[in-house]
């Protein structure tokens, strides 16, 4: 068999690619290598003489090598080194560790498929035409459920304590909430365009809050619209459209459901629990980098990655002050949903 990148006989599987073991050789020493950037010199040598170094890289990406399959060195003593989509913004990334493979992400979208059919079985076919009394009464069994599957995921969430827990998904589910309309307008999104605005965009806007009020106390359309649409459009327009102009495919959507679920930055969890969190975060932005930088991804796409969680931490805000206009006007909430927007967050 012949190499696919220079040639010569005796090619084999090296890294996910099939190459010789000379070319083999040059993918781990190009992926350890410390220089910031290997251009093209091409033009400056012999049109007899090999490609370069750069052009010779991406012979070897085409043939399907991967960098996250390349081991990190094991000296005791190894200087950090740096690579194509390196990222020095992520500071509590370990640079000198070169991820072998993004599994804990791939199980999560794997084990997705049958968490979405379950919770499609919990909330029915007409889940579309729910008032908010009625998605509410979902928010303790759905939370779970996503909880579950963080516990499948990496197993070491067993070691949480029911307080950090209880704090945790209080911490997680209401962003995530916002974070599945924006990935549901991603997917949508020219249904949505011309749905948000419309006729029918306001009268659902009033039927989802209009029908939780008590009949007695139930306004009429025209006021339910003017006080609870000004939300829907605020979170079009700032939160599920820039989400949308990201790109974002599914396995960077299961990274932020997982950075979302093991988020650290609350002081309502125990420093146990802080410090379990940091470390699965760790793993999940190890993977995540290295998944975009096979992807030959932008050298900032992480970052762009991680900052959506901040822009779903703005929209929570929101989100509050909906919610007390929500009991400001006697909505009907089910407790459970109560309890977890009202555990304190600092």
């Amino acid at each position: 068999m012949q190499c696919k990148v220079c040639g010569a006989n005796g090619a084999e599987a090296h890294f996910g690619g099939e190459s010789c073991r000379a070319c083999a050789a040059f993918f781990r020493r190009y992926v350890h290598s410390q220089k910031l950037v290997i251009e093209c010199t091409c033009l400056h040598r012999l049109p007899s003489s090999h490609p370069c170094r750069h052009c010779r890289m991406e012979k070897c990406i085409a043939t399907g090598m991967t960098m996250c399959k390349v081991q990190g060195n094991r000296e005791k003593n190894k200087v950090r080194g740096y690579y194509p989509g390196y990222l020095p913004v992520i500071s509590t990334l370990p640079t000198s560790v070169i991820p072998k493979s993004c599994d804990n992400i791939l199980r999560t979208v794997a084990n997705w498929v049958d968490l979405d059919q379950t919770r499609k079985q919990l909330r029915g076919e007409n889940f579309f035409d729910h008032n908010l009394t009625q998605v509410t009464k979902l928010s303790k069994m759905d939370s779970k459920l996503l909880w579950d599957l963080g516990e499948v995921i990496f197993s070491d969430v067993s070691k949480f304590n029911s307080f950090d827990k209880d704090s945790m998904i209080a911490n997680f589910f209401p962003k995530w909430i916002i974070m599945e309309c924006a990935i549901d307008y991603s997917l949508n999104q020219e249904q949505f365009q011309s749905f948000i605005g419309s006729i029918e965009y306001y009268k659902k806007c009033a039927h989802f809050y209009g029908s939780s009020m008590p009949e007695e106390k139930r306004l009429d359309d025209e006021d339910t619209i003017k006080i609870f649409s000004k939300f829907w459009d605020w979170h079009y327009s700032e939160i599920a459209h820039p989400i949308f102009l990201k790109k974002f495919d599914k396995i960077e959507y299961m990274a932020i459901f997982l950075l979302l679920l093991f988020d650290s930055a609350y002081m309502n969890i125990s420093d146990d629990g802080v410090k379990l969190c940091q470390n699965i975060r760790k793993v999940i932005l190890r993977e995540l980098q290295g998944y975009q930088s096979d992807k030959n991804c932008s050298r900032y796409r992480l970052a762009e990655t991680v900052d959506t969680v901040r822009l779903l931490e703005k929209a929570e805000g929101k989100l509050q002050e909906e919610s007390v206009l929500c009991e400001f006007h006697n909505l009907e909430i089910d407790e459970d949903h109560k309890k977890i927007f009202q555990i304190k967050k600092i």
